[in-house]
């Protein structure tokens, strides 16, 4: 697969990287009674910007549910919160775009910072 240039019209107006790094995710759904129970599940970050990424696993996960990446630890990123906008199978894969949900700046910093070191990388 080729890599798409900035005139293939991407929606996305933030820089984004390409990545295969496996993380965990924590799924939090509604219990009776408005108690969450959790679950941390394997996955694969695919795609990241500072809006939003894209992320796989062979989980099945619902459009609008909210998860939290954990990324590596030699990330040094914190936790984020998503919520899933768009699901794609491919086999016994889901393939997920989440939009970032309420970054403090110093979160989007720290992700901005860590785009810049995978796209230098990558060079």
């Amino acid at each position: 697969a080729g890599r798409s240039g900035a005139d293939t019209g991407d929606r996305r107006k933030s820089e984004r990287v390409e990545l295969q790094i496996p993380l965990k995710l924590s799924v939090y759904q509604w219990e009776q009674e408005g108690a969450f129970s959790g679950q941390l599940i394997e996955g694969m970050l695919w795609d990241l910007s500072d809006s939003g990424l894209q992320i796989s696993s062979s989980s099945p996960l619902e459009l609008d549910m909210f998860i939290v990446i954990h990324f590596p630890k030699d990330s040094e990123l914190p936790p984020v919160t998503g919520r899933i906008i768009r699901i794609e199978t491919s086999g016994s894969q889901f393939r997920y775009g989440c939009m970032l949900a309420g970054l403090a700046p110093y979160q989007r910093l720290q992700l901005e910072a860590y785009i810049g070191k995978q796209i230098i990388i990558a060079d």
